[in-house]
């Protein structure tokens, strides 16, 4: 019978909360996490990009999940019943896009790859939406300017009339609504500009002209925290582990021999083509360093020995796979992606991988990316396009809700089995479980525009005599003569 414990301290209730020997020492900080993301979030941001700069693994886990969760583009589908306002939207959007980076690097897409990556990688971005001069644009006359998180200060805190605040940079009022945001005018790590005559001045741009991108995973939290600071330790030193390992075979690859006994040191190489003993062996008069096949001569007297460097043996791999795997896991990339390494499953759990890190995936975009971006952009290139006259300005005013809503389509995602997926979409939509708009826009594309372009390809077709796939029975059927009698029919 074991005996009884008198109850200790309240905290001991959950065994997780105590200290005892296995928990002792593990005490992490109470801190709020903007208190944390002011005091760490430099450095944190700094070594991220170090890591994605010098780490194939986190460049790569960084790149993939960009290309999933952005690819060629989230693109927007009005979402007003006037087909025609839908129409003329998309195209001057569309061709918007061209003219939306303020540096003129690329378009719209591209900008959010951008945001993506500084999201995942620096754990927030920064978009200012700066309105131009009607004759500065063909379209819509408003850009976007993508400012990384550096550009705000973390360090700067401020008392203002009324019980409002800056806190890491961010302007708030009494009721602890955003009102401004404090951006370094030029980049504050910018050494070189600096020096040739940037400014160390802060610049106040108000909020309703700046989104700020961030996935805030606590209540209150008004920073973000790049994705990489939960492997960041072993990331890093698995490539310090990487680089000596390759060190130390390189060093093994060096196999060679040492001359033991009296005399002048000296470096030679082995001569395979002569005998055992050494003819032919060219001394030089100083030991240079190792190199592949040397012999080290150590003096008179000599006793050969060759070198057997230590090995570390079948535990390599099994410790990179598993080290590899914790690692994909943190950031929420697949193994398979981050380390381009498809011999460790089968079909059917590396398709489960996918589904789960797409789910993933499909979560961020309409959470944060299409939530805190794309929205308050097209709501601002709506409003525009009806001041500039692009739009009726009157029906607008009248109900701006109208044209403020839209559908976005995240990029499309093929199909893992496309002969089984297609077949069970097509069931789906035949037997009434989805439709076809479902799965038009789960592949990337809007509906009506690939209606569209079906009815015109089959009127081309029509008119070209040309027979595709399914239309074959049709145009066939279509293309027989009428019977001339009711007997001739009957004999057909």
């Amino acid at each position: 019978m074991s005996a009884f414990r008198a109850p200790g301290s309240a905290s001991e209730t959950f065994e997780a909360a105590g200290q005892g020997r296995r928990l002792r020492g593990f005490n992490p900080s109470k801190n709020h996490v903007n208190v944390a993301i002011q005091a760490a979030g430099p450095t944190l941001v700094a070594r991220a990009r170090w890591l994605y700069e010098n780490d194939g693994y986190a460049g790569s886990a960084v790149d993939e999940w960009v290309s999933a969760s952005v690819g060629d583009g989230i693109k927007p589908r009005p979402r007003t019943k006037a087909a025609g306002k839908r129409a003329a939207l998309v195209d001057l959007f569309w061709n918007w896009t061209d003219e939306a980076d303020a540096d003129g690097i690329t378009d719209f897409y591209g900008l959010q790859e951008k945001v993506a990556r500084e999201v995942y990688l620096a754990g927030e971005c920064f978009v200012r939406m700066r309105d131009r001069r009607a004759d500065d644009m063909r379209t819509v006359p408003f850009q976007l300017q993508i400012l990384p998180g550096e550009m705000l200060d973390s360090s700067f805190n401020a008392e203002l009339a009324g019980n409002g605040y800056i806190r890491a940079g961010i302007e708030f009022d009494a009721l602890n609504r955003r009102v401004a945001y404090h951006f370094w005018r030029e980049h504050p790590y910018d050494t070189e500009r600096n020096r040739l005559g940037g400014s160390r001045q802060r610049v106040r741009v108000i909020a309703d002209d700046v989104i700020h991108v961030f996935d805030g995973r606590q209540g209150g939290q008004i920073r973000g925290v790049p994705r990489i600071a939960r492997v960041l330790v072993k990331l890093f030193t698995l490539e310090i582990y990487d680089d000596a390992e390759l060190e130390r075979k390189k060093t093994a690859s060096m196999f060679g021999g040492f001359l033991i006994g009296r005399g002048e040191n000296v470096l030679g190489e082995i001569n395979e083509d002569e005998d055992s003993n050494l003819a032919g062996f060219q001394p030089e008069p100083t030991i240079s360093g190792m190199q592949p096949g040397a012999i080290i001569d150590l003096g008179d007297d000599r006793d050969i020995k060759f070198a057997t460097p230590a090995d570390v043996g079948g535990n390599y791999d099994i410790f990179q796979y598993r080290t590899l795997t914790k690692i994909a896991a943190g950031l929420g990339v697949p193994y398979a992606y981050m380390t381009g390494d498809v011999t460790k499953g089968n079909f059917s759990n590396v398709r489960t991988d996918i589904i789960r890190f797409r789910r993933r995936v499909s979560q961020w975009q309409n959470n944060t990316l299409i939530f805190q971006l794309c929205r308050p952009i097209w709501r601002r290139f709506v409003d525009l396009a009806a001041l500039s006259g692009f739009v009726d300005a009157a029906s607008h005013a009248a109900d701006p809700l109208e044209l403020w809503g839209a559908e976005w389509l995240p990029p499309r995602q093929e199909w893992i089995d496309p002969a089984k997926d297609v077949k069970a979409e097509a069931e789906a939509v035949n037997n009434g479980f989805k439709s076809r708009t479902q799965v038009v826009a789960e592949r990337g594309y809007d509906v009506e525009d690939v209606d569209a372009e079906i009815a015109a390809e089959r009127r081309r077709a029509k008119d070209t005599g040309l027979v595709f796939g399914s239309d074959a029975g049709a145009m066939a059927e279509a293309s027989k003569p009428e019977p001339a009698d009711r007997e001739d029919a009957d004999a057909a």
